[in-house]
């Protein structure tokens, strides 16, 4: 191989490595932006009790 291929090569390389460690880095920040922007409806014990399962009112 030429000087020339060898820095192609290694230009290469280099964007490819650039490329893994930004795509790395960007994925779970765009999960945590997605979990944000659509959050859950989480309920603390609000509400009365349970009903029977079998449908015959209040345990």
């Amino acid at each position: 191989m030429s000087l020339d291929n060898k820095e192609k090569k290694q230009k290469v390389q280099a964007e490819r490595r650039g490329f893994l460690k930004k795509t790395a880095y960007a994925a779970p920040t765009l999960l945590a932006l997605g979990a944000l922007t659509k959050p859950t409806k989480v309920k603390a014990g609000f509400g009365g009790p349970p009903s029977d399962p079998n449908g015959n009112g209040n345990w």
